[in-house]
């Protein structure tokens, strides 16, 4: 089992743990879900996705922030998760691709056993360039592991009703769009995940797109 499947796991465990202790209350459970949809959006969507992966990586107080964010989400270091989607950009629904269902199955792809792939350090040169960013991919499960004790030290509470429904939010969007959006292998829009991901159901649309030079 990977690292990344594994925290998202143990996510899951600490929701129900926290929900088994504390019970269940509705007047909780609906704004924790509209938080994470947002978090997902912000951190998943803008920062991950957009400003990471899809930007131009430079070493700012900024990028230090937006770092930190994402190595909240349990998903891998912003070096792991460009080098991974700029590699599905380049390729997409090839053999190349590392999260094609077409290819590898839509359990993989959801279950994140993605396919092992040689990726070209020139699709990542802005982040190799960056002592920080090294250094956080090397480190990346551990600060994981740190966050949560810190908060659980705080509060329990932060990690069961809060940190980890993020987490499990930020993670099931993704595996949803990354399945559903290439199930036939071809990138299209996903209109049936409206209601749970305004901002990145058109997903054909996004690959699609070619900035203008």
């Amino acid at each position: 089992m990977n690292k990344n499947l594994l925290l998202i796991l143990s996510h899951h465990l600490a929701l129900l743990l926290g929900i088994s202790i504390y019970g269940f209350n509705i007047w909780i459970a609906i704004p924790v879900f509209f938080l994470s949809m947002y978090w997902a959006k912000f951190v998943g969507s803008d920062v991950m996705h957009f400003y990471f992966a899809h930007g131009k990586y430079k070493d700012c107080i900024k990028s230090y922030f937006y770092t930190f964010l994402t190595l909240c989400t349990g998903l891998g270091s912003p070096i792991s998760f460009s080098a991974s989607h700029r590699q599905h950009h380049k390729f997409t629904d090839t053999e190349k691709d590392p999260h094609s269902p077409h290819h590898i199955g839509w359990k993989r792809v959801y279950f994140l056993d993605w396919e092992p792939q040689t990726i070209s350090p020139r699709l990542i040169a802005d982040f190799v360039r960056s002592k920080f960013q090294k250094l956080v991919h090397k480190y990346w499960f551990s600060a994981h592991i740190t966050i949560i004790v810190l908060l659980a030290i705080i509060d329990i509470r932060l990690v069961c009703f809060l940190l980890s429904p993020f987490v499990m939010y930020s993670f099931h969007n993704a595996s949803a769009i990354n399945v559903l959006a290439h199930l036939d292998g071809t990138s299209k829009n996903v209109p049936l995940m409206k209601v749970i991901n305004w901002w990145g159901w058109n997903h054909g649309d996004h690959h699609d797109y070619k900035p203008s030079k």
